[in-house]
């Protein structure tokens, strides 16, 4: 599984898995960052971010909703010496981001080490979701056109109308047994860049991605499954495999032969 290409359009990749609630989480803290320094993920920071929360008011309140309000809300980062990649813990969810893809197998076992040591030190009871997700920049070499990397389906008018492009979306969702998946492509001119959910907390993108100011696209494929199991390190990486393999479909059914071979 996982088969590295040469030249790689994927830029950034994101794996996370949420768990049940640990209110107390900061009191584990420090076992944790000593085990991820370990796992040769020694840059640690924690951030305190404020969450809207909305309530929704019972009818025997008269339907009045009270006003939204803001909850802080603690998360931790732990990151690698070259700040490539780095996990992201709160007090429900386990993340880990990258812009230095390698393989899917190689990206996996990362990400099941660092949750066997958040399970080691936590117990954690049951997992909720599970989701994967990945973005690849598709830059036309000179004298080479977007419609020759991306089938029709995924480009719009964005080759057809004249005048500024502002942007052309396409977005596929699909349900496949307790799985779903979002592929989503952008074209737009200008930089490569991440959505402002992930943008802050992302490591610098890797600057073949970014020299380039032009027409591109962005692949954005994420796949998930939000369903309710006891917590198994072997269950996840099962699920991982699974998702991955609808992504790898959806990629591929989206980009040309060519395409596959200027990457191979």
């Amino acid at each position: 599984m996982g088969e590295k290409m040469s030249n790689a359009p994927v830029y950034f990749t994101v794996v996370q898995v949420r768990f049940n609630p640990i209110l107390n989480l900061e009191n584990y803290l420090p076992d944790i960052q000593g085990q991820m320094r370990v796992a040769r993920f020694p840059d640690f920071k924690r951030e305190t971010i404020q969450q809207l929360v909305m309530q929704l008011a019972s009818p025997a309140e008269g339907g009045q909703s009270p006003a939204p309000s803001f909850a802080p809300k603690a998360r931790c980062v732990f990151g690698n010496i070259d700040r490539t990649a780095g996990f992201i813990l709160e007090h429900n969810a386990l993340s880990l981001q990258t812009v230095a893809y390698d393989t899917s197998d190689t990206f996996f076992a990362d990400f099941l080490k660092g949750m066997e040591i958040v399970h080691s030190i936590l117990q954690l009871d049951f997992i909720e979701r599970i989701g994967l997700r990945y973005f690849d920049a598709v830059i036309p070499e000179s004298e080479r056109d977007l419609s020759d990397y991306l089938v029709p389906e995924v480009l719009g008018l964005s080759h057809k109308l004249d005048g500024e492009l502002g942007h052309s979306f396409t977005e596929t969702v699909t349900m496949n047994s307790s799985d779903q998946l979002v592929s989503r492509v952008i074209v737009q001119d200008g930089l490569v860049g991440l959505p402002p959910e992930i943008a802050p907390l992302a490591p610098q993108i890797n600057s073949k991605f970014t020299e380039t100011e032009g027409r591109h696209a962005i692949i954005d494929t994420d796949a998930f499954c939000p369903r309710r199991d006891a917590f198994s390190l072997e269950g996840i990486n099962l699920k991982l495999s699974d998702l991955h393999m609808e992504i790898e479909k959806s990629f591929k059914l989206t980009v040309t032969n060519f395409a596959l071979e200027e990457w191979k």
